[in-house]
């Protein structure tokens, strides 16, 4: 039998068809939206495709072989179709007039009926094909701009959820997230603000939204210019802005704001910084405790250090001053024996009164040894106090000496306020002005003169007087405890009340100095700091 070749299977042709389908539509895909964009193009651009088709018309005609009068407008139907679809209605009419006037003057004149005929069919035909390349054009834009539409309230509806959910994060967040906005002429403002600027800032979103100016107005002026040189080098070198200022917020007063921000170039210039802000005011009060107790530890180490050096010196000091009396007590005492077993009586009274003096020595040592021990020990309760009061107030717990004395003390300081511990302050001053009637001229009243003045924020007291003075040399050895300059018979004392004076300004962070000449008198002079 014969073989009969089967005929293909109808699926190879289904998926061939659907091959070419495919490639088709691909193929109007790709061009309908150049078609379109054509189509929106310029006038100008329009025209020119008309005139580049009225001549590709002219050129074809002349390549078509045969009579020219057979064919003369067939042969422009093409050029027409071409500049309709690709210019539109413009360039298809422009063609078509160019043509015309071509076909009609130049190539096939209009000789009778025939002709005449001919040359209206052919502007009919080619008005319908403007007409028909223009509805098409217009389809495929409307096409296109369907699917723009399309594609547009696709990425609005994904922008508002990430708007949503954006938001929904900002609220959250701890601060503020913000974008600021910086244009070339230096003008500010935020595009984009989460609610919660209410509570960071003080302000409502559409109070700042087109102008930053008045949040930027309560940037405190300390760190105004500072956050302006930030925004400059961040814009310029498009860093990272990291920063913190304080703000003057309507409702909480001053606060600290922390701001970071990550700056953008935009097209027109302009810079926009993407980032968040909170207030860190209660970390920045923790910070500042945190530090002021450290200072305040590390002010208490090097004042006990001091302390334990002072009181050192001053041990072995008053240990040798005390052996003096102590040993004049157990001499004496072994004359007192010998006295009392010699029934002399001369002697006992004698041996009795020296151990006497040295058991009073011993005492004054003492308890002058208690007192400066408790200055040194002593916490410091510092108060601000006026110092013309707190002068008046420790003259007049000398009154008696200075009346005693016949002393002429003058007082010349400023109303100013200090910080001072008053009780320490108080015996500062009796110290300093006791020990001016103490070294007077033999035979003569005590001048002292108390002044003060202020400059670049120190105050500078001094305590002069017309005395004995001492030689230059020992400016700093009269601050010793028990330094004495003087014997004991010409002038009493245990030497340890200049000693307690600078201890009192040491503690105080004060600078006591003194300077003096034989027989000229001298200066106490205390330097401190005033409060702000």
């Amino acid at each position: 039998m014969p073989s009969v070749k089967a005929p293909p299977p109808p699926a190879a042709s289904s998926d061939l068809t659907r091959a070419d389908h495919g490639r088709i539509r691909a193929l109007v895909a790709v061009l309908a939206p150049q078609l379109a964009r054509w189509y929106r193009s310029s006038l100008s651009w329009r025209l020119a495709i008309g005139l580049l088709a009225a001549a590709a018309g002219v050129v074809w005609r002349q390549l078509i072989a045969g009579d020219s009068g057979a064919h003369a407008y067939v042969t422009f139907y093409f050029p027409v179709l071409v500049a309709s679809f690709t210019g539109g209605a413009v360039s298809g009419a422009l063609t078509l007039l160019i043509s015309t006037a071509v076909a009609h003057l130049w190539l096939a004149p209009i000789e009778g009926l025939e002709d005449a005929l001919a040359f209206a069919t052919f502007l009919t035909t080619n008005s319908v094909i403007i007409v028909v390349g223009e509805a098409f054009q217009r389809t495929l834009t409307h096409v296109d701009n369907l699917e723009t539409r399309h594609a547009m309230e696709r990425l609005a509806a994904q922008n508002a959820r990430l708007v949503e959910q954006f938001g929904s994060v900002a609220l959250a967040a701890p601060g503020v997230v913000f974008s600021f906005r910086l244009d070339t002429k230096g003008f500010g403002s935020c595009p984009y603000l989460a609610e919660n600027v209410r509570a960071v800032f003080g302000l409502a979103p559409e109070e700042i939204a087109a102008d930053a100016a008045p949040m930027l107005r309560r940037i405190d002026a300390a760190d105004a210019e500072r956050m302006r040189a930030s925004f400059a080098r961040s814009a310029a070198q498009m860093t990272l802005l990291r920063e913190e200022f304080r703000y003057d917020h309507p409702s909480k007063g001053q606060i600290w704001l922390e701001t970071q921000a990550q700056p953008v170039r935009q097209a027109d210039g302009s810079t926009v910084w993407h980032g968040y802000a909170q207030d860190v005011t209660e970390g920045k009060r923790e910070e500042a405790a945190r530090l002021e107790a450290e200072r305040a530890l590390e002010q208490r180490i090097v004042e006990l250090e001091r302390a334990n050096e002072r009181l050192a010196r001053f041990a072995y000091v008053a240990s040798h001053d005390l052996q003096e009396p102590l040993r004049k007590i157990v001499a004496f005492s072994q004359m007192l024996d010998a006295a009392v077993a010699a029934s002399d009586h001369k002697d006992i009274s004698y041996a009795s009164e020296v151990m006497r003096g040295s058991a009073l020595r011993a005492r004054e040592l003492v308890e002058d040894l208690l007192v400066y021990s408790r200055i040194v020990e002593a916490p410091l309760k510092v108060q601000r106090r006026e110092l013309r009061v707190e002068i008046q107030s420790a003259l007049t717990d000398l009154s008696e000496l200075i009346e005693e004395s016949n002393a002429d003390v003058s007082l010349d300081a400023p109303r100013v306020e200090f910080e001072a511990d008053p009780p320490q302050f108080a015996r500062l001053m009796h110290n300093l002005v006791s020990n001016a009637i103490k070294f007077r001229r033999r035979g003569e009243a005590p001048r002292i003169a108390i002044a003060g003045h202020v400059e670049d924020g120190m105050l500078r007291l001094s305590v002069s007087d017309d005395g004995v003075g001492f030689e230059a040399k020992y400016a700093k050895a009269i601050f010793e405890p028990f330094k004495r300059l003087h014997s004991k018979a010409e002038y009493p004392g245990t030497g340890i009340g200049l000693a307690i004076c600078k201890t009192i300004a040491d503690r105080h962070g004060w600078t006591l100095t003194a300077r003096s000449q034989p027989l000229q008198g001298a200066t106490f002079e205390v330097t401190m700091r005033l409060p702000d």
